[in-house]
């Protein structure tokens, strides 16, 4: 579930307002104040990844399933010939 306090927790340290983390995701300020207040908790997928994106945090930080912010870096996965 998304974590409405670790959202505005980001902003601030970003020194955003709700109104200009809303430009950087596509959205309005009276979204992200919905998504901080805990009042909107279903967001696609697309919006999550511009709101870790704009924060520079990982996606699992903003959904409360790590507790380090700070963004992991992609596995490389190798195919398999066959």
């Amino acid at each position: 579930m998304l974590d409405g306090s670790r959202i505005k927790e980001r902003r601030e340290h970003a020194d955003l307002s709700q109104e200009g983390l809303g430009r950087l995701i596509g959205k309005d300020g009276q979204y992200v104040s919905k998504l901080e207040r805990g009042i909107r908790q279903n967001i696609t997928t697309d919006t999550l990844e511009h709101l870790a994106k704009a924060l520079v945090c990982s996606t699992d930080y903003l959904l409360g399933l790590a507790d380090d912010p700070r963004p992991q870096p992609r596995r490389r996965t190798v195919a398999s010939v066959g």
